[in-house]
């Protein structure tokens, strides 16, 4: 069977790549990682490659070297070629090598695609609340416009992520991101006790546009990882679980 991806309509008009954001069906792995497991987990390595090699089919680029990082819940963002390290630890990874795929691993956290529309750069974010909060997301524009892209070129994909009315946080998460984001204009709501609920895709949205990127250049794909359970979740699996992937490459 082959794989199915989450797609951008807003990607569609940017000439020159392909990406996707992957679900947990069509690979080989088992339970608990069933079925298309893509790393970052106890999974036979074997699986993992083989999952690996049926999304760069899925993307037509089976000829591309998959390049990811050892994610840390950080802001550091790394460009990369297809010689980078496995070992590099680094939340954001971005490259003008046409003979990779960069990807990003999650699994409730949020997979962020950036692409230019004239081709010099594509990139992706892994963004949990502690990236969220630190705005990784200005990290990853900095350095597109340090390799010459103008902000009026970035087009952003926000993918598949655990939803604003299943990521219930507590006062230190809460503390944290309102401090962040002063004014969290309906990001941040209150629940029951001292539990709020926050919305990572409009937090991480709203960072993109401080930094002058265009809302009409950010998609937000808008599907909750933990209420579909076409994709791997840590919270509703209890953290035993594969992991999805955000992936992106320019097209052969």
């Amino acid at each position: 069977m082959s794989v199915a991806l989450v797609t951008s309509p807003l990607f569609a008009s940017v000439p020159g790549i392909v990406h996707g954001f992957t679900t947990r069906e069509s690979g080989v792995s088992a339970m608990p990682y069933a079925s298309l497991n893509l790393g970052g987990t106890g999974d036979e390595r074997s699986a993992i490659e083989s999952n690996r090699a049926r999304v760069l089919l899925a993307l037509n680029r089976p000829d591309a070297t998959w390049v990811a990082l050892k994610q840390v819940h950080g802001c550091d963002v790394v460009q990369v070629t297809r010689q980078a390290s496995r070992s590099i630890s680094a939340d954001g990874l971005w490259t003008r090598d046409r003979s990779v795929v960069v990807a990003i691993l999650v699994a409730d956290c949020v997979p962020i695609l950036f692409a230019d529309m004239k081709g010099r750069a594509i990139g992706a974010v892994h963004a949990g609340w502690r990236g969220t909060a630190a705005r990784i997301t200005k990290q990853m524009v900095k350095r597109f416009e340090d390799a010459g892209v103008a902000l009026a070129d970035i087009r952003v994909a926000i993918g598949p992520a655990i939803g604003p009315d299943d990521f219930e946080i507590g006062p230190e998460v809460a503390l944290e991101l309102t401090t962040a984001f002063p004014e969290p204009r309906g990001a941040i709501r209150p629940g029951e006790g001292d539990r709020s609920f926050a919305d990572l895709w409009a937090l991480n949205k709203r960072a993109l546009i401080e930094v002058g990127v265009a809302e009409a250049n950010i998609d937000v794909i808008g599907i909750s990882t933990v209420s579909d359970e076409r994709f791997f979740s840590h919270r509703r699996d209890n953290g035993v679980t594969g992991r999805q992937a955000g992936v992106i490459a320019f097209a052969r």
